[in-house]
C-alpha cells in the first residue's frame, strides 16, 4: 500500500485495489469507533459521504476501509496549485455543500446541543460572550438537516468520479445556516505563511474564495441572509474553542465583536 496523507489524527493509505485506508494514530484511536457509526448514519441518511467497507488494525492502529473513496487531490492543492480555478472551485464546494444539505436524519447528534456544549467549554471566551452566544443559540430555529461541521478546502477530495467531503466525525442533525457560517469561518481565517507578497496573496485569495462559496450557496438556497448573520456568534464561539494559533485568536476577536454588538442590539431593543 502506498501513503498518500498525513494528519495529527489519522494517517491515509492506497490499498492495492485502490481503496482508501485511513489508520488512527494512537492519541485518537477513539475516532474509530465514532466514525464508523458515523458513516453508517450518513449512509442510511443518502448523503454523498465516504461509505466503510471493513475495519482493520495494524501495528494495534484502527484503520478504516472506504470502498467509494478514491485518491484524488485536496482542494486547497489545486487552488494552489491552480490559481485560475479559485472560483469555480468556491461554486463547487458550495454545490457540495447544498447537496448534503438536502439529506435529513432523525439519528445524527444534535447540532444545537453540541454548539452548547462547545461554547461552555471553550476557553477564551468571556463569560459576557458566552452567555450572549448561549443566549443567540437559544433564540435560533434548530432543525433535522444534515450538517458536516467541519468544511474546509483540506477536508474536500477531487477526483474524475466526482468530488467528495471527508472527515464527518462532527456531522450533526441541525439547521444548515449554522454549518454554512462555520465554512465561512474556517474558509476565511487561519495561519499566514512568512513574507508580505505570500501573505497578501493567500488573504486576497481566500477572501475571493469564501465570498463567492457564499454567493453561490445563497444562491441555491435562497435563505434568509440575517439569519445566517446571527449564527456567526455562537458558531464562532464554539469554533474558538477547538481551534489553534491564528485562527483561534481570530475567531477569540471575531466573538468579541460581535457579543458586544449583540449586547448593544439587546440593550437597545430588549424585547
Amino acid at each position: 500500500m502506498r501513503k498518500i496523507g498525513s494528519g495529527h489524527k489519522s494517517d491515509v493509505y492506497v490499498l492495492p485495489d485502490g481503496r482508501i485506508l485511513k489508520l488512527f494514530v494512537p492519541e485518537f484511536v477513539s475516532l474509530a469507533s465514532v466514525e464508523i457509526e458515523i458513516s453508517r448514519l450518513l449512509a442510511r441518511a443518502g448523503v454523498p459521504a465516504p461509505r466503510v467497507a471493513e475495519t482493520m488494525e495494524m501495528e494495534g492502529r484502527p484503520g478504516i476501509v472506504f470502498d467509494n473513496l478514491r485518491a484524488g487531490e485536496t482542494l486547497s492543492n489545486a487552488i494552489r496549485n491552480r490559481p485560475w480555478q479559485i472560483l469555480a472551485g468556491a461554486r463547487d464546494l458550495a454545490e457540495l455543500h447544498f447537496a448534503v444539505h438536502a439529506c435529513r436524519s432523525a439519528e445524527l447528534p444534535s447540532q444545537r446541543e453540541r454548539l452548547k456544549a462547545e461554547i461552555r467549554a471553550a476557553s477564551g471566551v468571556s463569560e459576557a460572550d458566552r452567555q450572549t452566544a448561549l443566549g443567540s443559540l437559544a433564540s435560533l430555529p434548530d432543525g433535522n438537516i444534515v450538517c458536516h461541521n467541519d468544511i474546509h478546502m483540506l477536508n474536500v477530495i477531487l477526483h474524475p468520479a466526482g468530488s467528495m467531503l471527508i472527515d464527518w466525525v462532527l456531522a450533526t442533525r441541525g439547521n444548515p445556516l449554522a454549518d454554512v457560517a462555520a465554512a465561512v469561518l474556517q474558509l476565511r481565517f487561519g495561519e499566514q505563511p512568512r513574507g508580505f507578497a505570500a501573505r497578501t496573496a493567500l488573504e486576497l485569495g481566500r477572501a475571493v474564495f469564501w465570498r463567492a462559496y457564499l454567493r453561490r450557496y445563497l444562491a441555491l438556497r435562497h435563505c434568509d441572509t440575517t439569519e445566517l448573520a446571527r449564527w456567526e456568534l455562537p458558531v464562532a464561539a464554539g469554533l474558538a474553542g477547538r481551534r489553534e494559533g491564528r485562527m483561534r485568536r481570530q475567531l477569540l476577536d471575531r466573538v468579541a465583536h460581535l457579543g458586544a454588538v449583540e449586547r448593544g442590539r439587546t440593550a437597545v431593543n430588549p424585547s
